[in-house]
């Protein structure tokens, strides 16, 4: 008998084990999708907004001003430049090197050509919930606003911002792919995979 309720056992964890890897790669592949979806996006294809909020990310990758960083300015940028958006809105606290990610994004973008009085910086957030929550004072003025980060990012970070500012038209923009190892960029897939499900959790959307 033992035997046999040993064997179910088994069984139903064989298949539960296989259920949650099934469901998590479709998550993942879900996550993915949306990347390659977002990044694909022109700047001619957003509306005129108040503000760009470009999120922040380490500032550093092996021992590298990161390209994912600068990937995100050069997309705030660009709307700038198109004239989509009135200023930017750099958010990020310090880094684990010690690194504030609003202040380096603001040097980036006077280097990129946009005036110190069209930068606005938030540098007290230390994940993505708190870049809205800790940006919505900047924006709180604004009509409608275009968050700004790397295309897995920004479908989490819209809906955190659709819960934050509901009365605010959210747009997104991305930048472009900036990994130049793949094993980065699955990394992150993961990771965001699990911080979409962390924040569904703690019912932020």
């Amino acid at each position: 008998m033992q035997k046999v309720i040993f064997s179910c056992v088994k069984k139903i964890l064989v298949l539960g084990a296989l259920f949650l890897s099934t469901g998590w790669f479709a998550a993942l592949v879900w996550v993915w999708y949306g990347d390659v979806r977002i990044t694909r996006r022109p700047v001619g294809s957003i509306e005129a907004a108040d503000s760009a909020v470009v999120l922040s990310t380490k500032v550093h990758l092996q021992g590298k001003l990161n390209p994912c960083l600068v990937s995100r300015v050069e997309a705030g940028v660009a709307l700038w430049r198109a004239g989509k958006v009135k200023r930017l809105v750099m958010s990020g606290g310090i880094n684990r090197d010690f690194h504030y990610g609003s202040k380096t994004m603001k040097i980036l973008a006077e280097r990129m050509g946009v005036p110190a009085e069209a930068v606005v910086l938030e540098s007290e957030s230390a994940d993505t919930y708190q870049n809205i929550v800790y940006s919505t004072e900047l924006v709180k003025n604004d009509h409608s606003v275009v968050l700004v980060s790397s295309g897995f990012h920004l479908r989490r970070a819209s809906w955190l911002a659709a819960r934050q500012w509901p009365d605010k038209h959210i747009q997104v923009f991305s930048g472009s792919y900036c990994y130049s190892d793949i094993g980065f960029y699955l990394y992150d897939l993961i990771r965001e995979t699990g911080a979409i499900l962390k924040n569904g959790l703690l019912n932020r959307y």
